[in-house]
């Protein structure tokens, strides 16, 4: 059966995607404590699994079950686990062994500009347009702002591979808005268990690896990996397969503009200062928002 299209977002679909964009931008500084003592493959199968384990119990608990391994929503729950959670988890990691976190954050950023392209061959419904376009790169030209634009003076040379590699994470991630959205019909906590439970299992081999050279582990990296599977990968799992299914990969790719802005005022919140080039940026982010979903509500052109 050939999914519906989305509807217009409505509040209950803009409520989850601030809450999806809290949850991602929270995660940074979580990823940042933990890898000072866990290694990032470990890190990596540590939080899926536990969000895995987390989503399944919290699907068995409201009565539902995950479908039987011969059914062919498991294909879709690997595609989905593979490039949402442990192909671009390894990418970002790799990359930003050798390229500045500001350079990633604009690279990653370019995941609504892969998205939109895709989706209009991809998705009923979410054609592209010139206003949808403008405003996509317009949120982006907002998040090269906020980041700064000279970490672009980086971008080539002999880092080039590490650039790809985390680009190719953003295509990742646009891939999975695709497949969220076309996945048959199922529920979203079972749609989010099964893929990260598939994702847990992509990251085994290398997790276990890393986690038996690892030395001794902190605490507050062990609480840390918690708080990242419970919140940045079990709950916006939920909320990702829910926007994406309701409101369609297009307007889940906001997030990854908003997302920075999210970072920015939790630094606010804990007493780092700001310039006037973040207030600026997020007008710009904020103007290509607009533009990308005014368009939703007008006639086809």
């Amino acid at each position: 059966m050939k999914p519906a299209h989305a509807h217009l977002p409505g509040l209950m679909d803009w409520a989850a995607l601030v809450l999806l964009t809290v949850l991602w931008g929270s995660a940074f500084a979580f990823i940042k404590h933990g890898v000072e003592t866990l290694p990032p493959g470990g890190l990596i199968f540590v939080r899926i699994a536990l969000a895995a384990l987390l989503l399944a119990g919290w699907a068995l608990l409201r009565g539902h079950r995950l479908p039987a391994l011969n059914d062919k929503r498991w294909l879709w729950f690997a595609g989905l686990g593979f490039f949402g959670n442990t192909l671009p988890f390894y990418l970002v990691s790799w990359g930003q062994q050798y390229i500045d976190s500001a350079l990633a954050g604009i690279l990653v950023a370019t995941m609504p500009l892969a998205t939109v392209a895709m989706a209009h061959v991809l998705v009923p419904g979410e054609r592209l347009t010139l206003r949808r376009l403008a405003g996509v790169i317009t949120g982006f030209a907002g998040v090269v702002l906020l980041l700064g634009p000279a970490a672009l003076t980086d971008l080539g040379g002999a880092d080039v591979w590490a650039q790809l590699g985390v680009v190719a994470a953003a295509v990742c991630y646009g891939i999975n808005a695709i497949l969220a959205r076309l996945i048959p019909p199922t529920s979203p906590s079972v749609s989010g268990a099964g893929m990260l439970i598939c994702g847990a299992l992509f990251a085994l081999p290398v997790g276990l690896f890393e986690l038996a050279q690892a030395g001794p582990v902190a605490p507050t990296a062990w609480l840390a990996v918690i708080w990242l599977a419970a919140g940045p990968t079990a709950l916006a799992s939920v909320v990702l397969m829910q926007v994406a299914g309701t409101a369609g990969p297009n307007f889940l790719a906001i997030a990854n503009y908003l997302t920075p802005i999210a970072a920015m005022i939790t630094g606010v919140l804990i007493g780092e200062t700001i310039g006037w080039h973040a207030v600026l940026a997020l007008a710009v982010i904020l103007t290509g928002v607009w533009l990308a979903r005014k368009r939703a509500a007008d006639p086809a052109r």
